[in-house]
């Protein structure tokens, strides 16, 4: 007996879920990357520990 393996669809729908889920990720990225830049002076961490 051939042991059941997962259908071409579910892949492709999972594949396609994945995807999704890095672009919003991506966008998600740019704009705490912006927020940082925007509220850097403020950053307590980063004044706490002189990163700059």
């Amino acid at each position: 007996m051939p042991k059941h393996t997962k259908k071409r669809s579910t892949i492709k729908r999972k594949h396609r879920r994945m995807k999704e889920h890095a672009e919003s990720n991506k966008a998600k990225v740019l704009d705490d990357k912006q927020l940082s830049k925007e509220y850097g002076p403020y950053n307590i961490n980063k004044r706490a520990f002189g990163e700059d």
